[in-house]
């Protein structure tokens, strides 16, 4: 016993340590992105400040849902991409500073030929200023492009799985699986292998086997047992439960009446009809109906609703029914 025990217990060791050590690279990465973010790279170096920090969010997602693998994968973008924009906003501030020394003397009046002039991408920055000078960006990005978002998620293509289809980001901008296609997403839907409607969370509307009138509930199936035994077949379980759920909602009392057919004898068939009436009591008891909402009760072969001289007739005979009593409040 103890052998087999020892090699899930590492696996489990193994699998906590890995996710600990995920955690605290993303903890390292976070850090550097503050530097990133403390020496002005939102306006030295947007994208790769953009990324390290869009890739940081979703490994930490990644690690929540116990994805190491993605968790790792995203750690291995983020963390160059932060670096990048330490080391892009160091320089930034370094021309920042000698383009100021150069202003401080008193020059002539022609300082520096504008060399802003030139615009090798030609989007309207100077190359000067301009932080992806190869690439034509926005001004108020400093010329650096904005991320592309082809499937218009929210999502951008950089770091979205399916940047062909729209999705959420909790799930990397890819849709959630739908195996059945009924448009109810499958962590939402309670019949994901059966196509239903969104308003029954994915499942489809079966047909009512019972019928609530004012004095009793009509049923559309009749109760089944083994025969000469109390015991319920299983295929009559469904109406049970929708009978129970009906007792429940309206608060009502009802009385469960046994019957039986006129063959054998009278007395073991009042029996029967007792013990039949009494399970299915049990039966609504155990699925949350009140015992102050039931009684039961077996007529045996007295109340005949057919004829016993046929088999039809007979077989209409044994039954359960279902008498509304009272209304409770």
């Amino acid at each position: 016993m103890t052998r087999s025990i020892a090699p899930v217990a590492c696996c489990l060791a193994a699998a906590c340590a890995s996710g600990s050590a995920l955690r605290q690279r993303a903890d390292s990465v976070a850090a550097e992105v503050k530097v990133a973010r403390d020496l002005n790279a939102e306006a030295c170096a947007p994208r790769e400040l953009a990324t390290a920090e869009a890739n940081l969010r979703f490994a930490r997602l990644a690690l929540d849902q116990g994805d190491s693998r993605r968790a790792d994968e995203h750690l291995g973008t983020a963390a160059p991409a932060a670096h990048d924009a330490v080391a892009r906003s160091r320089d930034c501030g370094k021309q920042a500073v000698g383009i100021k020394d150069k202003q401080e003397p008193p020059a002539p009046v022609a300082v520096s030929p504008t060399v802003t002039a030139k615009d090798g991408d030609g989007d309207g920055v100077p190359d000067v200023d301009d932080l992806c000078p190869d690439v034509p960006g926005p001004p108020e990005r400093r010329g650096c492009p904005l991320f592309a978002d082809r499937d218009g998620d929210g999502v951008s293509d950089d770091i979205d799985r399916c940047p062909e289809l729209p999705g959420p980001k909790e799930n990397f901008g890819c849709p959630w699986p739908d195996r059945d296609g009924d448009k109810v997403a499958d962590k939402d839907d309670r019949c994901p292998d059966e196509p239903g409607s969104p308003d029954n969370q994915g499942c489809p509307r079966r047909e009512r086997l019972i019928v609530v009138r004012r004095d009793r509930i009509e049923l559309k199936q009749q109760i089944h047992f083994q025969p000469n035994r109390a015991r319920i077949l299983r295929d009559s379980y469904d109406v049970l439960d929708e009978i129970a759920q009906a007792i429940r909602d309206a608060s009502v009392t009802v009385k469960i009446e046994g019957h039986t057919d006129n063959v054998g004898k009278r007395k073991e068939n009042v029996t029967l009809s007792q013990a039949r009436a009494d399970a299915v009591k049990e039966y609504l008891l155990r699925e949350g109906v009140e015992a102050k909402h039931l009684t039961s009760v077996g007529y045996g072969p007295k109340r005949p609703i057919a004829s016993n001289s046929t088999r039809a007739g007979r077989t209409l005979n044994r039954r359960v029914e279902f008498r509304i009593e009272e209304t409770t409040n």
